[in-house]
């Protein structure tokens, strides 16, 4: 079974933030914006989905934070 967890999801935060900045500072401010869009849009349609599914709460925002930002784990 593959299985996210919080530290990991923390990780792949700063990889987006990381990439964000680096991409707006050398390409255009635009093109960092927009990784860092995609990636806000990511995590709410899985916030949506989460409220959706009748999963509220914290446990809403961890599942959805997971999925957005816990595929560092495979770095």
């Amino acid at each position: 079974m593959i299985r996210a967890d919080p530290p990991a999801a923390h990780f792949g935060l700063g990889i987006v933030v990381v990439a964000s900045v680096s991409v707006g500072y050398f390409s255009t401010p635009v093109a960092g914006a927009l990784i860092a869009g995609a990636f806000t849009a990511l995590f709410i349609a899985a916030l949506a989905v989460m409220f959706l599914r009748g999963i509220r709460g914290a446990d809403a925002w961890r599942r959805a934070y997971l999925l957005a930002f816990g595929w560092a784990n495979w770095i």
